[in-house]
């Protein structure tokens, strides 16, 4: 038994030693990672700090170290990676989001960073290739690549400066659609009359290397009368399908298919894209409604919860849209108001003279113990026998000189067109009771309602765009003058109140100071003896003059200043091209003029090998319609006047035998 109970004494030693050692090996290791937490080394810190909970879980200062040294610990080295991510040394945001994830592996905020990073290296290497583009002058395309950026991330510095300089070069906006690209730049000079459209289309095709084709639908019998000198390919097609009811779809740099302008064919041929607009400060219906008005667009939803629009359109709507969101979706401009409220009392109170007593009575008894008097009493009674009531005189030397100011300086800050209100003072109880008949018995109801006393100023201002700002201010001090006690015993009170309302204009950090608001009290008092009281000067002597006056003024004062201005949108937002009713264009239909040193040649267009040549027709009279060709035949074109000598660098549109007409 002895060797039992030293056996269980040996194994409580070790047990208690053992756990004594575990006990230092936990504290040893929590205060190893404070340590290196305090030297930056954040991974050793916050693996002893496990260790340390590990060793001891029961430990609660160990489990809430290792709490907020972690939360602490993530917070602050995630706001130095944001802060180096934005200022572009993205090598050393990447390596703080991946410590923050050896710490957290699953850290939402990190991972995002990283995503970010990646997103950033990829802008820059686009950014890059855009500058590139720029200086070859391959404008279109650097616009293509810089939307790219910009619809990721709306504020990339350096692709809205490369894109604003882009801007200012360019009259339309960002194409994303293939441009067409002539054989050579030369001019062109087109004589037709009552040609037909593809045999048109063919002449181009020969003289600028353009290929076209047409859809099944266009009429063979498709004529048109175009006579113009010196200009661009681009606007000689504009100009034809124009007057011919036809439109365009450009599919690479020389290839344009050509097929008719109805509703039918524009739904089946024009191209529409998908485009989501994030809105920060316009509410998302009404840029909605902004964007069924002005531009008719039909295909839009909204989301308000995350503050978007969604609108599927033709390319020239949407970048159209784009411009209107970013003209309307502009910060709301925001005023500090500088209020400083001075209430100043002045009283002033003099009483002098002597007070003397205006009652004296007279008694038969000098207590009230005494019997009651009767007749006969009264009779036998002397003069000897009557008391008479204390008499007093008092001498008034008084004179009072107060003043007082009471000065509030709040600062409130409000959004354009919105109401702000501030309230300095108390907020009175005022209980009312009332008695209500239940059966036949009658019970006691009370209501308790607060009356706001003290300074009530309400302000709303309007932000004007040359930083002007409109206030409309409403101003109210009031104060309780008098308690009323009702029958019932309730208390009412009288409130004294001073308003003022009025609409201010000012400039930013202009001061206006609104004064007048004045109560001035008088009041004289005189307490006199009957006649002696009214002779001069010796009057005072048997009167008492009391004189009270007391002045309030309100001084208000108030001075804004913008925290956030209204500006005025660029140009190129504010205003651009729109189109016609039925035809969406970025810009106008026009002819862009190209200089030459000669005028161009005219043009005939040649004639199918097997025809022979063609006389050409009389000019009609004056007013009367042309001849048309006989029923069924398709009247060659006709120049409408005689070859000229070919200006050096001018391309022909037809070549080939030639009639000219008289």
């Amino acid at each position: 038994m002895r060797d039992y109970l030293a056996m269980i004494k040996r194994g409580t030693s070790a047990v208690f030693v053992a756990v004594l050692l575990f006990g230092c090996a936990a504290d040893r290791a929590h205060r190893e990672g404070l340590y290196y937490l305090d030297e930056g080394r954040w991974e050793e810190g916050m693996a002893r700090l496990e260790e340390a909970v590990e060793r001891d879980p029961d430990n609660a200062r160990f489990r809430l170290d290792l709490r907020q040294k972690r939360e602490q610990l993530i917070n602050r080295a995630l706001l130095q990676a944001d802060a180096r991510r934005a200022s572009g040394q993205l090598d050393v945001a990447e390596k703080l989001y991946e410590r923050i994830l050896k710490i957290e592996k699953d850290n939402a905020r990190a991972l995002a960073g990283l995503s970010m990073v990646a997103m950033e290296r990829r802008h820059g290497e686009i950014a890059k290739e855009a500058q590139a583009l720029v200086k070859k002058g391959e404008l279109e395309r650097a616009q293509a690549k810089l939307h790219t950026i910009l619809t990721e991330n709306p504020h990339h510095f350096e692709a809205k400066e490369l894109k604003h300089r882009i801007d200012e070069k360019l009259v339309a906006g960002t194409l994303t659609a293939p441009m067409l690209k002539t054989r050579n730049k030369k001019p062109v000079t087109l004589e037709f009359r009552d040609a037909n459209v593809k045999m048109v289309f063919e002449a181009l095709s020969r003289t600028n290397g353009i290929n076209f084709i047409f859809d099944k639908d266009i009429r063979h019998d498709s004529n048109t009368t175009i006579f113009v000198k010196n200009v661009t390919v681009d606007d000689a097609i504009d100009l034809i399908l124009s007057q011919s009811q036809l439109s365009k779809k450009v599919l690479n740099e020389n290839t344009v298919f050509i097929y008719p302008n109805n509703q039918a064919k524009t739904k089946e041929y024009q191209e529409q894209i998908i485009k989501t607009l994030y809105l920060t400060n316009v509410d998302p219906k009404h840029a909605m409604e902004m964007l069924k008005v002005v531009l008719n667009a039909k295909t839009l939803f909204v989301d308000e919860k995350a503050n978007l629009v969604i609108m599927r359109d033709i390319p020239e709507t949407v970048r159209m849209a784009e411009k209107l969101i970013a003209a309307m979706d502009l910060p709301e401009p925001e005023v500090m108001m500088e209020v400083e409220v001075l209430e100043i009392k002045r009283s002033r109170l003099m009483e002098l003279g002597i007070n003397f007593p205006n009652q004296a009575s007279l008694s038969t008894s000098s207590g009230s113990s005494a019997p009651p008097l009767t007749v006969q009493g009264l009779r036998d009674s002397t003069f000897s026998g009557l008391y008479v009531s204390h008499l007093t005189a008092t001498i008034n030397l008084k004179k009072e000189d107060s003043d007082v100011n009471v000065l509030a300086s709040p600062r409130i800050r409000a959004r354009n067109k919105e109401k702000a209100k501030i309230m300095i003072g108390d907020r009175v109880p005022v209980i009312t009771s009332a008695a209500v008949l239940v059966g036949t018995a009658s019970q006691q109801t009370t209501n308790v309602q607060y009356l706001e006393v003290g300074l009530k100023l309400e302000v709303e201002p309007t932000i004007h765009l040359d930083n002007d700002v409109a206030i409309k201010l409403n101003l109210e001090v009031s104060s309780i003058v008098n308690e009323i006690t009702t029958v019932p015993g309730t208390v009412a009170y009288q409130v004294g109140t001073r308003n003022a309302t009025t609409l201010l204009r000012l400039k930013d950090g202009e001061t206006q100071i609104l004064a007048g608001l004045i109560s001035d009290d008088e009041r004289k008092t005189a307490n006199k003896v009957p006649g002696l009281g009214d002779l001069p000067l010796l009057g005072r002597l048997f009167s008492s003059h009391k004189d009270d006056s007391n002045k309030t003024e309100i001084i208000l004062s108030i001075t804004p200043r913008l925290v956030r201005s209204l500006n005025r949108p660029e140009a190129q937002i504010t205003e651009f091209w729109y189109g016609t009713e039925t035809s969406v264009r970025s810009k106008p239909l026009s002819i862009e003029s190209v200089d030459t040193l000669t005028a161009p040649a005219a043009v005939e267009p040649a004639l199918p090998p097997s025809a022979p040549p063609a006389t050409p027709p009389p000019l009609p009279a004056p007013g009367s319609p042309p001849a048309g060709p006989p029923e069924g035949q398709t009247a060659p074109p006709t120049p409408l006047s005689g070859p000229t000598p070919a200006a050096e660098g001018i391309e022909t549109t037809t070549p080939g035998a030639s009639e000219t007409t008289p």
